[in-house]
C-alpha cells in the first residue's frame, strides 16, 4: 500500500476516532463493540472533513487546502484534529446541558441521559441524601460518598466516604473518621441505605 495512502486514511479516519473517544471519556458507558467504535470513528470524521471543508471553502477562500508541494497540508490536518477535540467537547456539553435541564425541571426528566448503571445514578450530583454503608464483616459507617469511580467494565466500583462515623446497628456513633473519610470498594458492601439527612 503506498505510503500517501496510508497517510490519507489516518489522517480522514483519526479524527472522528479522536472525537468519539473525549465523548466516551466524559460520558463512561459499556464499552462499545470494535464494529460500533469504527463506526462511530467514521461518522465522525465524515462530518469532521465535511464541515471543516465548508468552512475553508466558505470562509478561508480554500487556504487550508491550497496547493502544497507536501502531504498532507499541515494546516488542514491541523484543523482536523482541531475539529475533533471541538466535536467530543461539543457532544459531552449537549450531554451535560441536557442533564442540567432535566434535574432542573421536572416535566423534561424523559430529556436526562442514561447512565447505563444504578450506581452511576445514585451517584449523580443531585442526589443529596447520606449512606448507611453495611459491609461484609458487619461493619456499619455513616457518610456522604463524596467520590467513586465508575468503570462500566468493571464488576466493583472505588468510593470515599466523607464526614464519616462509625455506627452501631441503631446507628448510634461508635467513632468519627476524623480524616478525609473512608475508602471502601462495592465488593465489600453488603447494601447501602440513604438517609434524607444525617440526623436521621
Amino acid at each position: 500500500m503506498p505510503t500517501q495512502t496510508i497517510i490519507e486514511f489516518f489522517l480522514y479516519i483519526t479524527p472522528g476516532f479522536l472525537a468519539f473517544q473525549i465523548y466516551r471519556s466524559l460520558y463512561p458507558a459499556k464499552p462499545a463493540s470494535d464494529f460500533s467504535q469504527i463506526t462511530w470513528s467514521v461518522i465522525y470524521s465524515v462530518f469532521i472533513y465535511v464541515g471543516v471543508l465548508w468552512v475553508d471553502d466558505t470562509y478561508l477562500n480554500k487556504s487550508l487546502k491550497s496547493p502544497s508541494t507536501e502531504f498532507p497540508n499541515i494546516y488542514f490536518a491541523f484543523a482536523l484534529y482541531v475539529s475533533a477535540v471541538a466535536l467530543g467537547l461539543t457532544v459531552s456539553l449537549f450531554h451535560f446541558t441536557r442533564f442540567k435541564i432535566a434535574t432542573k425541571f421536572n416535566s423534561l426528566r424523559r430529556l436526562l441521559p442514561d447512565p447505563q448503571s444504578i450506581w452511576a445514578k445514585v451517584n449523580q450530583s443531585t442526589n443529596r441524601d447520606w449512606a448507611v454503608v453495611y459491609l461484609n464483616d458487619n461493619s456499619i459507617y455513616l457518610g456522604y460518598i463524596a467520590e467513586y469511580t465508575f468503570d462500566p467494565s468493571a464488576d466493583d466500583q472505588d468510593f470515599l466516604l466523607s464526614d464519616a462515623k462509625r455506627v452501631d446497628e441503631s446507628l448510634r456513633e461508635i467513632y468519627t473518621v476524623d480524616g478525609i473519610g473512608v475508602y471502601l470498594n462495592t465488593r465489600n458492601v453488603s447494601r447501602i441505605e440513604f438517609l434524607k439527612s444525617q440526623n436521621n
